[in-house]
């Protein structure tokens, strides 16, 4: 059996390995939530997609990236470590502590990994090498409880029933708070005035927005789900293969289903150079195919049914599963090909990220609710916040910049 110091040395190394792997997932979730298109070099498609974890809203608890609460945590255990690693003689609180941590990170890691695999379907590298540092953490740890005492004597912090009964809490309160903050629903308001007391900050920061006439970002070939006259306008472009695109897209959805005064224009902008001028090279090399495919869909009379398909499964969007999709929707196939084959088609995907970038839009997903540009998707909280807002605006009146 390791002897103390050789224990907490190898805890300390672990800790500081979790530091360092925290910060790498960090920096992928920065640049992937800056909405550039940039694809993370552990995305190596099908059920290995580190982007599609860390973009999902799981990748945020309580409005910070789980990887930086990650990064926090491993680094109070390497200082948590450091006593028993210099040599110190006796447990102390610095043990009870380090259990407590090294159990609930079990915990929490065992909750977001069946959240990857039940509800993402997705594995990601990088959060699968911080769960086997927690692990090997967790086996190195776990043992120091016996170097408590058994006397009911001794104080409670050196007893070892109170560092066994610490560790198993620790492991059960981050199981409970883990669940809780994937299930929590988004946090409801009614008035302005509530919206601006829950969250100052979003409220200040969205009502600061430039907006755009609303009427210079659609026009009539543009699908549109709800009224046209609405008193809230969601304009997206966006690209089937961009994993934040793929978050917004599940929360619009839920954001206008059943709400009459809502309604959603879907254009087009590809991260791929072979339809998209203003992008140096293919981000996404699939974008342009599965935008047309969409558009032949909606030739048929059904866009949105192919435009969910494309994001529910926007892994896979090559030519082949393009047409799969269409057979399964029961699409005219031959009509369906000389669609996505005819110059007309890729000429309305021009059209559309023409009118992107003229009205400033450089990323996906970018939004424009009632005319005001949000660059990226938000939390799903915030749609709400942002629809209370723009509610209050135009009570009664069709989107702003309509005529």
């Amino acid at each position: 059996m390791l002897r103390s110091p050789a224990r907490h040395r190898i805890a300390l190394l672990m800790a500081s390995l979790g530091v360092g792997v925290s910060i790498l997932t960090l920096v992928v979730h920065e640049r992937i939530a800056a909405g550039t298109g940039y694809t993370s070099f552990c995305n190596l498609g099908g059920v290995v997609n580190c982007d599609a974890v860390i973009a999902s809203r799981y990748g945020t608890v309580l409005g910070l990236p789980v990887a930086a609460i990650g990064a926090a945590v491993f680094f109070a255990g390497a200082v948590l470590a450091l006593p028993g690693a210099l040599g110190a003689a006796s447990v102390g609180i610095a043990d009870l502590l380090l259990l407590a941590l090294v159990s609930g990170s079990l915990g929490f890691a065992v909750v977001l990994l069946v959240i990857s695999v039940g509800i993402l379907h997705h594995l990601c590298v990088l959060c699968l090498t911080l769960d086997a540092i927690i692990i090997a953490w967790f086996i190195t740890v776990a043992p120091l409880a016996s170097r408590f005492d058994a006397s009911a004597r001794a104080g409670w912090w050196r007893r070892r029933a109170a560092a066994r009964a610490i560790a198993a809490a620790g492991l059960l309160v981050a199981i409970a708070g883990g669940t809780w903050a994937a299930v929590r629903g988004p946090t409801t308001a009614s008035t302005v005035e509530e919206v601006k007391s829950r969250d100052p900050k979003f409220y200040q920061w969205y009502t600061t927005l430039p907006v755009k006439p609303v009427t210079d970002l659609v026009d009539g070939d543009c699908p549109r789900k709800g009224d046209p006259n609405a008193a809230v306008a969601i304009v997206e472009f966006s690209d089937f293969q961009c994993p934040y695109c793929v978050q917004a897209y599940r929360d619009l959805r839920d954001v206008t289903r059943g709400r009459a005064d809502v309604s959603l224009v879907f254009r087009h902008f590809p991260l791929d150079s072979s339809c998209n001028r203003n992008v140096t090279h293919s981000v996404h090399p699939d974008a342009c195919l599965a935008a047309c495919a969409a558009e032949c869909a909606g030739q048929q009379g059904r866009f949105w049914e192919y435009h969910d398909v494309l994001f529910d499964n926007n892994e896979h969007l090559e030519r082949d599963s393009l047409f799969r999709y269409a057979r399964e929707m029961a699409l005219d196939i031959p009509a369906f090909r000389a669609c996505l084959d005819h110059p007309a088609t890729r000429a309305r995907i021009d059209h559309d990220v023409e009118a992107g970038a003229r009205a400033g839009v450089a990323s996906t997903p970018t939004l424009f609710i009632n005319g005001r540009t949000v660059e990226g998707a938000l939390d799903r909280t915030h749609y709400d916040y942002a629809l209370i807002i723009e509610r209050h605006a135009h009570p009664a009146h069709g989107p702003a910049g309509a005529s």
